[in-house]
């Protein structure tokens, strides 16, 4: 009898088990995501390696993939952008951003295709590259070209920006820090430096003092969507998840960063 009444009790509590809420939802997949270790307001905050409780509007839109995503959870790691770069292609982490695209990253990591051709409809922001400089300074640039260009620009490490200077000619110095690039160019180490303008300029508000002199440069010299990436991996084993969650950024960006943005545009400098 005691025997009839354990196998009772076993079926009872595995059939419970089978229906749980825990196992009817979907599996849970942790998507690893790393950005850089630098403030790129209003995208990421905070010159650290830990994630802020306000950690800035693109951090904020991605961890937002998991009210779109069924089943995903979102963890975050921070680095210099260089390393971001490196994880991603041995796979240590699962997605990097904001990266923009150039031909070099397409052998470590993954962009969001449509007809073969990466869909910028499926971008996480769009973000512009100014030249900074020293009033009166004499770059010759025309939004192309630099007339001459024997000049040295300081740009930060691992940024897509460098190859797209050295393509026009000029000598790079590549740098840590988007504020270290400007310390450089007070000390007239180089002739300018070749920054995302939502950054510098962020910079130079909170740095009135030491980098009062410093202007910015116009036409700006790229204009560039920016993405998540996903590992080779990652895409390799999870095709549609992958889909999935490029599909839901594009649409987050639309809806919501805007709105994400605007508390860190709004506090004073």
């Amino acid at each position: 009898m005691k025997a009839c009444l354990h196998a009772v009790l076993a079926l009872a509590l595995s059939t419970l088990l089978l229906w749980s809420p825990a196992r009817i939802g979907h599996a849970e997949t942790v998507l690893h995501v790393a950005y850089e270790d630098k403030t790129q307001f209003p995208y990421y905050m905070g010159d650290t390696q830990k994630v802020l409780e306000r950690p800035g509007a693109a951090v904020e839109l991605v961890k937002l993939l998991e009210e779109r995503v069924p089943g995903l959870r979102i963890k975050f790691s921070r680095y210099p952008w260089k390393r971001c770069l490196a994880v991603l292609e041995t796979g240590q982490v699962d997605g990097i951003f904001n990266a923009s695209y150039n031909d070099a990253r397409t052998r470590i990591g993954e962009y969001p295709r449509q007809n073969g051709q990466v869909d910028a409809s499926r971008r996480l922001t769009t973000i512009s590259y100014h030249l900074y400089a020293l009033p009166n300074a004499e770059l010759g640039w025309n939004g192309e070209l630099f007339a001459d260009p024997d000049l040295e620009i300081g740009a930060p490490l691992g940024y897509s920006i460098v190859n797209d200077l050295e393509n026009l000619g000029v000598s790079v110095l590549k740098v840590r820090s988007s504020r270290q690039s400007l310390q450089l160019l007070v000390a007239k180490r180089v002739d300018a430096v070749a920054l995302q303008s939502v950054t510098a300029d962020f910079l130079l508000s909170k740095n009135p003092g030491p980098l009062a002199d410093i202007v910015r440069i116009d036409p700006p010299l790229k204009t560039k969507p920016y993405y998540l990436m996903l590992s080779r991996q990652f895409k390799a084993a999870n095709p549609e998840l992958a889909e999935q969650i490029w599909n839901a950024i594009g649409e987050l960006r639309e809806e919501k960063l805007e709105a994400l943005a605007q508390p860190y545009l709004s506090e004073p400098s």
